[in-house]
């Protein structure tokens, strides 16, 4: 009897051993994917639009993760998940070329491997114009190389674990984006949507219904705001009732403070004209 308990538990040490093995050989041959590299439109704009290109910078949550001098930080410390680094974009740009750097930015992908950039928000930034990627590339560029490398990715189990169910894979990502657009409410609304996108969806997901990932919930919920309301929450991040809301009201108080007030009402006009949509719908 004894004999067969140490036996039976042996055998489930191992097969469980096994198994954990195999998810984590199969974990890094996901990491160490080389994805194929789209080809790429994309000019630097002149020095003048570099000014220009720190506030879309700020806007879209580059200086968030790179640091304001692109010298590249940490951004999420926790081992249990990625101790993840953002690279130090001035020593990037100084290999890379503006056709390159757009790859990065619009496909998630590293030009000298083909392998995913984890963190990197391609599936929002996938949106940009081509005026709008000229203006940030202007914005890098105006930053000589500086600074040292910063230490790659490294994953724990947790992030092993997410990579399996593809939640850091971000080609991924901007493929599931591009199945699930944001609704399309006609060219009058169009410049709310472009900023919904491009900023928002990071958080919200690319239809802006939410994503429990993230944290943001759909945005359908601009509906119960009017104007006024609205423009004090992208400025301060305080909704109705002055509740704290986590990363929006850190996002707000610190990225958001550079909307201009033409792009929040055009923004406010998109929102809520979705919820109004989606009321009639309902």
């Amino acid at each position: 009897m004894g004999r067969t308990l140490v036996s039976t538990t042996l055998g489930a040490i191992a097969a469980a051993t096994l198994l954990v093995v195999a998810l984590w050989i199969w974990s890094e041959l996901l990491i160490t994917r080389s994805y194929p590299l789209a080809p790429e439109t994309a000019r630097a704009g002149p020095a003048h639009m570099a000014a220009e290109g720190r506030r879309l910078a700020k806007l879209y949550g580059c200086t968030s993760c790179h640091g304001a001098d692109l010298q590249g930080k940490v951004y999420n410390p926790s081992p249990r998940l990625v101790r993840n680094y953002a690279p130090n974009l001035t020593l990037a740009a100084a290999r890379y070329s503006d056709e390159q750097l757009a790859q990065a930015i619009r496909q998630g992908v590293r030009p000298s491997d083909g392998r995913a950039l984890w963190g990197m928000p391609a599936q929002t930034l996938m949106h940009l114009t081509a005026e709008e990627m000229s203006t940030v590339l202007a914005f890098i560029r105006a930053h000589p190389p500086a600074g040292v490398p910063r230490p790659p990715q490294s994953a724990g189990l947790r992030a092993r674990l997410e990579v399996l169910r593809g939640a850091l894979d971000e080609p991924r990502r901007v493929a599931r984006a591009r199945a699930t657009p944001a609704m399309d409410l006609g060219p009058e609304l169009a410049a709310g949507r472009h900023i919904a996108r491009t900023v928002c969806s990071e958080c919200h997901g690319s239809d802006l219904a939410g994503d429990p990932r993230e944290g943001g919930p759909d945005l359908r919920v601009v509906g119960a705001y009017d104007a006024e309301a609205f423009d004090t929450l992208m400025r301060t991040g305080v909704p109705p009732g002055g509740r704290h809301l986590g990363i929006m009201t850190l996002v707000a108080r610190s990225d958001f403070k550079v909307f201009t007030q033409a792009e929040v009402e055009a923004l406010y006009a998109y929102l809520s004209a979705r919820a109004n949509r989606l009321n009639e719908i309902d």
